[in-house]
């Protein structure tokens, strides 16, 4: 890690998974300064803060219908910065589904469960 206090963006339309991981990451004690987003579209309005790394849920309209899923807004994040890395997150343990988000340009695919916190951690640590 080269920043001090890196800017991490969790997007997740589940409040107690963001929470939770907020609460893993600041935790660890190495002064990241973590936003959560419960829509992509809300994470997208706050992309001029540059973040850091985003940790970006796929499924992101399981509370509303009308959110764009996480592809949709891996998307258009590397269409407005290439170089930020954005960690997918998902419960999909489909190889093609991961597939399909490190070809749109995330730098890894982290299946939601028991070690995905640390996963993601280390991810962060390494691309910031």
């Amino acid at each position: 890690m080269t920043k001090n206090n890196p800017i991490i963006f969790i997007v997740d339309d589940e409040p107690l998974l963001s929470e939770m991981l907020t609460d893993y990451l600041k935790d660890q004690n190495v002064g990241f300064n973590i936003k959560s987003f419960p829509t992509g579209e809300a994470c997208l309005q706050s992309l001029d803060e540059q973040p850091d790394a985003v940790v970006l849920d796929y499924y992101l309209n399981s509370k509303e219908k009308d959110a764009a899923n996480g592809i949709d807004i891996l998307k258009e994040i590397k269409k407005r910065n290439k170089t930020l890395p954005v960690i997918m997150l998902s419960s999909q343990k489909s190889y093609g589904t991961a597939t399909q988000t490190i070809m749109y340009g995330a730098v890894h695919y982290v299946i939601k469960g028991q070690d995905a916190f640390e996963e993601i951690f280390q991810l962060i640590k390494a691309n910031v």
